[in-house]
């Protein structure tokens, strides 16, 4: 699934190519794009089976929960990314291509919605029944959402919504909340050495 980050790193470099090799870019940009998305896809359908079909997992594995909302963020970001970085490309379908990539993005961030507010009932519910220990594995609370988060206020700037606006503003709220949290446990850990043995 790593793959669905690779055309971040070469849409930089499409504006700087030739026409032939900006071209080439593009289109290795939307299979990687592609192979990271369905793998994506195929891995978190096994997770909301467990989830579903199963017993929730002990209280220590609620953070992974949310990491299923890194690779969301990255799947409206990449295509967005890549709708202006080949700009030059598209011709008379400028326009075409970026309602297409507007309105896909905006379908997969509401995925995201969705998800995060599943991710926050089942940290709820961990925490009424005893919270959730922790552990390094917090780190996952932070970068997921970090990447939403910056999913968030990109499609604001596309859409230039005041509404979208507002969301990304309460999710960097959440965001700066739990890297201060999440930090500052760590280094109270690390000072302890507890951390080391969870």
């Amino acid at each position: 699934m790593v793959t669905i980050i690779i055309p971040m790193a070469l849409a930089p470099l499409i504006s700087k190519a030739d026409a032939s090799a900006a071209g080439l870019l593009v289109v290795l940009s939307y299979a990687f794009f592609g192979m990271g998305f369905l793998l994506f896809l195929l891995t978190l359908g096994l997770v909301y089976d467990r989830l579903v079909l199963h017993p929730l997992p002990p209280a220590p594995l609620a953070p992974t929960v949310w990491i299923g909302l890194g690779p969301i963020g990255v799947s409206v970001l990449v295509p967005l990314t890549l709708a202006k970085a080949g700009a030059g490309l598209w011709a008379d379908l400028a326009p075409a291509v970026n309602l297409v990539t507007r309105l896909a993005s905006t379908a997969v961030w509401g995925f995201g919605l969705w998800w995060l507010a599943l991710a926050i009932v089942l940290l709820v519910r961990y925490a009424r029944r005893g919270g959730v220990p922790f552990h390094l594995g917090w780190w996952a609370f932070v970068f997921p959402l970090g990447a939403y988060t910056a999913a968030t206020t990109a499609l604001a700037r596309s859409w230039q919504s005041a509404a979208l606006d507002a969301v990304g503003a309460v999710l960097y709220a959440g965001l700066l909340t739990a890297w201060v949290v999440v930090g500052i446990r760590t280094l109270a850990g690390i000072r302890s050495g507890r951390i080391w043995s969870s």
